[in-house]
C-alpha cells in the first residue's frame, strides 16, 4: 500500500496537475520579468541620475539649451546644423590646427587618403605663371595614376582638351579644365594636348580610382615606380637621373602611408641589385603620415646600432614612450663609407623630420649632407614635432583626432616649431618651381 501510494502521488504530480503547474510557473516567470524590468528602470534611472550629476554645469546647460531650442524655438533647427556649429567651434576655436572632430564621411575620407586611395587624374598644377598669366603647368604627377599611365610628366604644360581628338579646345585656364572634367565620367576616355618644350602631343586619358605609389627609384641608368591595384608591382616609370654617378641611387618617398613600406623595400632591393653604394633620399613635400610606417623605413638607416634602436620618443608631459625600429638592416644595404644625403623643403614635416632625426642621430647622414630648398629667402623644414592620435567614437563611425604628445629625436632633440634650418650646416638650393630642375641643382650642390 505504501508503494502504491507513492506511485499514485508520483503519477498524479506527473499527469493531472501539469496545466495548473505551468500556470503557476508562468505567473512566477512574469512576476520575475516584471521585477527585473522594474529593477532595470530603477537602476537605469539611478544610473542616468548619477551620469547627469557627473556632468559639469556647462555640459548640463548645453543639453538644456538643445532641449529648449527643440521644444520652444519658433523655427526648426536640424540636429545636424546644431551639432555642426558646436563641432565647428571645437575645431576652429578650441583645438590646435592638427586636431579636429571628424564626421563619418570625413573620417572615411581621411582613412582613404592615408591608404593612398585616390580618384581622378592624378595631376598637380601650377595655375599662375610668374608674370601673373594663367597656365596649366604640371608640377607633379601622382604615381600609378591615370596621368602617369597616359605619359604625362612633371614639367609638361596642358594647353588643350576635349572629347574629340580632332577638335580640341585650346585653353590654359584651370576653371575651364575643371568645368570640362565635370562632364567626363569615370572611365570615359577624353584627350588632352600637352606641350613638352616646343613640341605638342595629344594624350588619351580617363578619370579612374587608383592607389597612389609613394616611392620612386632612379639611378643614372634606370627608373622605377610601382603600379597595379595596390601600387606594389615594380614597373619602369619615368627617366633615369643622369646627373647621378655610377655609385649613387635616388629614392623619393612622398608619404608615410599607403603601401610605402612594401614599395620602399622593393626600391632598396633594386639599390642592392644594382650594387649602389650611396643614396639620395628625397623627402621634399613629404608631410608625414603614420609613425609605424616610419618605424619600418627607419630600420634601413640605423647605422652603428644593434637590435631595434629607438627611432622616436613621444613626450606626453608626465611620461615618455619610446618607439623602436621594426628592423635593423643598415649593414645589409650600405657600406661603412656609404654616403646618404637628404633633400628637404618647407613642406617636409612630421614623420619625415623624425626620420631625418633618426638618421642624423645614428650617423647615417649629417647636416652637411642635407640640402634644403630655399623659398622667399628661407631654407628650412616645416618644424612639426608633435603627434596626433585618432580616437574612433563608434556610434556614428565618427572620430576625434587629437594632438597627444611632442615627438623627439632619439637623442631627445625637438625640432617642433623650429625645423631643420640652413644654419644647422645644411646645403641650400633655390626653389626652381620645376621639380626636375631643382632636383638636379640640389644633387649638384651635394656632390660638387
Amino acid at each position: 500500500m505504501k508503494k502504491e501510494k507513492i506511485t499514485a502521488e508520483n503519477d498524479f504530480n506527473a499527469t493531472m496537475p501539469v496545466a495548473n503547474q505551468q500556470k503557476r510557473s508562468k505567473k512566477r516567470a512574469v512576476g520575475r520579468a516584471l521585477l527585473a524590468v522594474g529593477l532595470a528602470i530603477v537602476f537605469f534611472g539611478m544610473g542616468a541620475l548619477v551620469f547627469w550629476l557627473s556632468l559639469d554645469s556647462e555640459m548640463r546647460s548645453l543639453i538644456k539649451v538643445k532641449d529648449t531650442i527643440d521644444r520652444r524655438y519658433y523655427q526648426e533647427i536640424e540636429d545636424e546644423k546644431f551639432y555642426g556649429a558646436v563641432f565647428s567651434a571645437i575645431n576652429n576655436e578650441v583645438l590646435d590646427r592638427y586636431s579636429c572632430y571628424m564626421t563619418t564621411d570625413e573620417y572615411a575620407a581621411s582613412n582613404s587618403d592615408m591608404a593612398g586611395e585616390r580618384s581622378g587624374l592624378g595631376i598637380v598644377f601650377s595655375t599662375q605663371a610668374e608674370d601673373g598669366s594663367q597656365q596649366l603647368a604640371v608640377i607633379r604627377v601622382c604615381g600609378n595614376s591615370p596621368a602617369e599611365q597616359a605619359g604625362l610628366r612633371a614639367g609638361d604644360y596642358v594647353v588643350g582638351f576635349g572629347k574629340d581628338q580632332t577638335a580640341l579646345k585650346d585653353s590654359v585656364a584651370f576653371d575651364e579644365l575643371s568645368a570640362f572634367l565635370e562632364t567626363c565620367k569615370t572611365g570615359e576616355n577624353f584627350f588632352i594636348k600637352v606641350r613638352t618644350g616646343a613640341a605638342d602631343k595629344v594624350l588619351t586619358i580617363a578619370k579612374a580610382e587608383y592607389v597612389e605609389n609613394h616611392v620612386f627609384y632612379r639611378s643614372a641608368t634606370s627608373a622605377f615606380g610601382f603600379t597595379g591595384a595596390d601600387a606594389t608591382v615594380k614597373t619602369a616609370v619615368g627617366e633615369p637621373l643622369t646627373c647621378l654617378d655610377e655609385e649613387t641611387a635616388y629614392i623619393r618617398l612622398r608619404q608615410f602611408g599607403g603601401k610605402a613600406v612594401e614599395e620602399f623595400e622593393q626600391a632598396m632591393e633594386i639599390f642592392r641589385s644594382e650594387k649602389k653604394k650611396n643614396l639620395v633620399l628625397d623627402l621634399r613635400d613629404n608631410g608625414g603620415g603614420y609613425l609605424d610606417v616610419m618605424q619600418e623605413i627607419a630600420g634601413f638607416f640605423c647605422k652603428n646600432t644593434s637590435g631595434k634602436p629607438v627611432v622616436a620618443i613621444a613626450d606626453y608631459g608626465e611620461k615618455q614612450e619610446k618607439f623602436h625600429a621594426k628592423r635593423n638592416v643598415y649593414d645589409e644595404y650600405f657600406q661603412a663609407d656609404s654616403r646618404i644625403c637628404i633633400l628637404a623643403n618647407g613642406n617636409t614635416a612630421s614623420a619625415s623630420e623624425s626620420l631625418m632625426g633618426c638618421m642624423i642621430d645614428y650617423g647615417a647622414t649629417k647636416y652637411a649632407d642635407v640640402c634644403l630648398t630655399e623659398w622667399d629667402g628661407v631654407a628650412k623644414t616645416y618644424g612639426k614635432g608633435i603627434m596626433q592620435a585618432t580616437y574612433y567614437l563608434g556610434l556614428k563611425k565618427d572620430a576625434l583626432k587629437l594632438t597627444t604628445a611632442e615627438i623627439k629625436w632619439p637623442s631627445g632633440n625637438s625640432i617642433h616649431a623650429r625645423g631643420v634650418l640652413s644654419t644647422d650646416g645644411t646645403k641650400t638650393v633655390k626653389g626652381e618651381g620645376l621639380d626636375e630642375t631643382e632636383l638636379v641643382h640640389a644633387i649638384e650642390a651635394l656632390f660638387q
